[in-house]
């Protein structure tokens, strides 16, 4: 069955989820000879300068919180039993016999997370900087971040469905900070704005590390441009360092999605065509701070709405900062609306579309950041990346990236099993000697009867070309031979 779950606002699971005038981009050209992408180098001394490490569940004093659309309702609550392609892709399946995601705590940064049967007891008490709004309390209204968390954690086991979750042991830390269908007013700026911006998001992390988060997905985006005023260089600057804080002080592997084009919330009309890949005609946020952060493009599972399978879907941004891509198109998660049944398809513009968008390509790269840190403990958060980005099917490039889709598609069993030279109790070759490879001639050692060999078939070969040249020459010998002119005797 077709399950749809009918938002309030088309733009409910849409990736820009940052208030417009909120979420600004650097001035970064300052270097002609520099990436102009490449975030500014950090001033960085430890817990990012304003404001505390754990800012509590509140925003700021005296903020007042409007829903203006009605909450996420649903058409229905059979089961789908359909296996999502993108799961079949990812071999989730064969990826839990070695890692569940047992232990670790994965926190969704978005729009709530709603009680579902398939979360069980693994959802943790829900931060809150929407402050509860009345008659709402902590709803999920949009259903963008119930969605976001089944891709993650949702077991489903008993359930009698094709759809599971990446990390189906994990727990989930709900941190609800955007919404497209509240609105807020600052005692600072009385301008009604879309919940949630870069600093409440650079917050949301910081309370994401104070809670035990070992994974955080971010599936969310802000589209920024190149020129921008002080003030909002540095709400860009604090959440840059409230990231590399959480990354390189406490360990915890950050996950954010690439961005879609065009986005609903307004700003990346157009993709990020320019002939010179470092000059994009946008920025992605909190994305392009992809030295700390894991950036998701999405790649198209199926055929609906025109895409191409196996190809990066046409919707998803470009950009020098994509790290990794997974799954975005096809979508079956769990119903925001349902404490029991699934969803594969969202009202748009009044009418019902398959569920896509590089929001839902991020959760498979968090589930697969759970279960790597499940299964290798001894990680830090960039060696979990690198081992994410290096054991990803790669596209066909010499550097093994692009800007469409980074390094490729997660591939979950690889990122499991393989072997990434350098980690920690990674094997070592015996010194003195070359890692063994099937490419290239042997040891001098073992080269005398392959010598031999080599010789006695060059022989052969050179003899046998000498026969057939002697009896070609000897066979056209005869085909041009003519009698010799008689004499006429008198």
């Amino acid at each position: 069955m077709l399950i749809t779950r009918t938002s309030a606002l088309a733009a409910a699971v849409v990736v820009g989820l940052l208030g417009p005038g909120l979420a600004p981009a650097l001035a970064l050209d300052t270097n002609p000879a520099a990436d102009a992408w490449a975030p500014p180098p950090l001033n960085y001394t430890g817990t990012p300068a304003g404001g505390p490490a754990d800012k509590g569940t509140g925003a700021a004093a005296g903020s007042v919180f409007t829903l203006k659309q009605g909450c996420i309702t649903s058409n229905g609550s059979q089961a789908i039993k359909d296996v999502p392609n993108g799961q079949t892709w990812l071999r989730l399946n064969e990826a839990h016999q070695y890692a569940d995601g047992a232990g670790q705590t994965v926190a969704v940064i978005d729009t709530g997370v709603n009680p579902h049967s398939a979360f069980g007891t693994r959802i943790l008490p829900e931060q809150d900087y929407l402050n509860g709004i009345a008659g709402v309390g902590s709803q999920d209204c949009d259903g963008h971040g119930t969605e976001v968390a089944g891709i993650i954690g949702a077991d489903t086991t008993g359930m009698d469905v094709g759809f599971q979750g990446v990390a189906p042991k994990a727990n989930i830390l709900p941190i609800r900070q955007s919404s497209s269908v509240i609105t807020v007013k600052t005692p600072t700026d009385q301008t009604e704005r879309l919940a949630g911006n870069s600093v409440t998001l650079a917050y949301a992390i910081l309370t994401a590390v104070g809670k035990g988060a070992t994974v955080i997905n971010m599936s969310l985006s802000a589209c920024l441009t190149p020129n921008m005023g002080a003030s909002d260089q540095n709400s860009q600057k604090f959440l840059q360092n409230a990231i590399h804080y959480a990354v390189q002080e406490k360990g915890v592997v950050l996950v954010a999605a690439a961005g879609n084009q065009p986005q609903q919330q307004g700003g990346c009309t157009t993709q990020n065509d320019n002939p010179d890949p470092n000059k994009p005609k946008w920025i992605e946020s909190p994305a392009w701070f992809s030295d700390d952060v894991l950036s998701v493009a999405a790649i198209a599972t199926d055929s609906a709405n025109n895409e191409t399978p196996g190809a990066p879907a046409s919707f998803t941004m470009w950009g020098p900062w994509v790290s990794v891509a997974g799954p975005g198109t096809g979508i079956i998660s769990l119903d925001p609306a349902s404490k029991t049944g699934l969803a594969n398809q969202e009202i748009v513009g009044g009418k019902p579309q398959t569920i896509q968008g590089t929001s839902f390509a991020a959760p498979y790269v968090a589930g697969l950041a759970a279960l790597v840190r499940q299964k290798y403990p001894k990680l830090d958060a960039h060696q979990v990346m690198h081992r994410i980005e290096m054991t990803a099917q790669h596209p066909g490039t010499p550097s093994g990236r692009n800007n469409q889709v980074g390094y490729g598609m997660i591939d979950p069993v690889a990122a499991l099993t393989a072997v990434i030279p350098g980690e920690p109790d990674s094997p070592q070759p015996a010194a003195g000697r070359q890692l063994p490879s099937d490419v290239g001639v042997a040891d001098m050692k073992s080269l005398s009867p392959m010598m031999y060999a080599m010789y006695g078939t060059l022989i052969g070969v050179a003899l046998l070309l000498i026969t057939l040249f002697v009896v070609h020459a000897t066979s056209r010998s005869r085909r041009n031979h003519k009698p010799a002119p008689q004499r006429l005797r008198m």
